[in-house]
């Protein structure tokens, strides 16, 4: 990759305080450029690699290019890796899609960026060849499945190697690689986990996502009578409570929606560091530790990864800021989560295991599929949907599948006293526990 981007920096350069015919004059340029070799394995029906899920290994190279021209104007365009080929046409459409921006963003100047290690080297052989382990884990998740009763099994491994670059025309050149690995396992189309790190999955975390699939799904097989209450807890597992993080809280931490007055805090909210959640409530990004699902070495406009607290005991921070909206709300630049949800960092101090909590509940519902929650208001924190796939927790002990409509509202939950957290096993952030309104 590095002979391909050395000819694009060259093509770019030779541009530089140069007028073109559309009347331009390119005054800087940033690209980021990903050449990945992806492997992946899947399982259906039982069937490994079969026809709806052949193995496949495919190479690809792709990114994104932005120009900076003279009169406030930029470009934002994806390149692949035939931009060289067809730099010309590619030039003239740049020039003809530029839009002007007031608060367009700079370019970030040369740093040394954290030495953060990303890529293992047991997951690149696989990628070059050792095919054999995506398959022996799939077929070890598929006998744990079917001893656990489940009669169709799905699942799937991902396996990327992905060399990344990030440059631009003040001289950044920052190039890493990193291994994103990504399994699942789902039994009768009722429950799925997966496990999602930029390494392989350790013996113990396999075993404890086959098991914990297998007795989920076991138990969501045995349906339950439920006579629904106005108001009762429900139960968020980490992965069910980190998508309320990223639709809920990172929508409104967005410094995008903020300074657009689209969000549900104002920038005042963050400079006046208000009380918002409890005080026992911190989030945070951190994207440098080793291995890390969420770990990078800068972002894509070259802002380096670096600890930064979101909401620090229930006090509003700072927002997620990228160069644009940093200049134009007069704040540092952040890094920005990867990966979403799991991006955000939940810290809660002393508390207990999810397992604790389920049996010091009178009742309850552990949520494990919601249908609809993308559609809901974010602004607002206001929630009505529908839980599919619930278990009912009655007298401290779990009974059964049941469904259920449950009304709420996510950011007056992380403000409640009687709202609980949860330690997971082998789970980073904690469960959550709230009252909703259930029909």
């Amino acid at each position: 990759m590095n002979k391909f981007a050395e000819n694009l920096q060259g093509k770019l350069n030779n541009l530089l305080n140069h007028t073109l015919l559309q009347g331009l004059t390119l005054e800087g340029w940033r690209f980021n450029l990903h050449t990945t070799n992806l492997l992946e394995v899947g399982l259906k029906n039982n069937k490994l690699g079969g026809p709806y899920t052949a193995p496949s290994l495919k190479t690809e190279t792709a990114g994104e290019i932005y120009l900076l021209w003279s009169g406030h104007r930029f470009t934002i365009a994806q390149i692949d890796r035939n931009v060289l080929e067809e730099f010309e046409i590619n030039l003239e459409l740049w020039q003809k899609t530029a839009y002007e921006d007031q608060w367009g963003a700079g370019l970030v100047e040369p740093y040394e960026p954290p030495l953060i290690p990303l890529a293992q080297e047991e997951a690149v052989t696989i990628v070059n060849g050792e095919f054999d382990w995506a398959f022996s884990l799939l077929e070890e998740g598929r006998r744990g499945l079917v001893d656990c009763d489940c009669r169709k099994v799905d699942g799937g491994v991902r396996i990327i190697y992905d060399q990344q670059l990030t440059a631009n025309s003040a001289g950044l050149w920052i190039a890493y690689d990193q291994t994103p690995v990504e399994f699942y396992l789902q039994g009768d189309d009722l429950f799925s986990d997966y496990f999602a790190e930029k390494r392989l999955p350790t013996k113990e975390e396999h075993s404890r996502l086959i098991n914990y699939t297998g007795e989920t799904t076991k138990q969501l097989k045995k349906p339950t009578p439920f006579s629904t209450r106005s108001e009762m807890f429900v139960i968020f597992p980490p992965k069910v409570f980190e998508a309320f993080l990223e639709h809920f809280l990172l929508s409104n931490l967005s410094g995008n929606l903020i300074a657009n007055r689209q969000s549900a805090f104002n920038i005042e909210d963050f400079t006046e560091k208000k009380q918002i959640f409890r005080t026992d409530f911190t989030v945070r990004v951190d994207g440098t530790r080793p291995y890390r699902y969420n770990s990078f070495r800068c972002t894509k406009e070259g802002v380096p990864s670096s600890q930064v607290e979101l909401i620090q005991a229930g006090r509003l921070n700072t927002p997620l800021l990228d160069l644009k909206y940093a200049r134009k709300l007069d704040l540092e630049p952040t890094p920005i989560p990867v990966g979403g949800g799991r991006g955000l960092l939940v810290s809660v101090p002393g508390i207990k295991t999810l397992e604790e909590v389920i049996q010091e509940l009178d009742d309850g519902l552990i949520i494990y599929s919601l249908l609809g929650l993308h559609t809901q208001d974010y602004s607002s924190g206001k929630f009505s949907l529908k839980a599919d796939q619930c278990l009912l927790v009655k007298n401290g002990e779990i009974r059964g599948k049941v469904e259920a409509l449950i009304v709420g509202n996510f950011l007056e939950g992380l403000k409640a006293d009687d709202s609980i957290f949860a330690r997971a096993t082998q789970e980073e952030n904690p469960a959550f526990c709230m009252k909703v309104h259930v029909s």
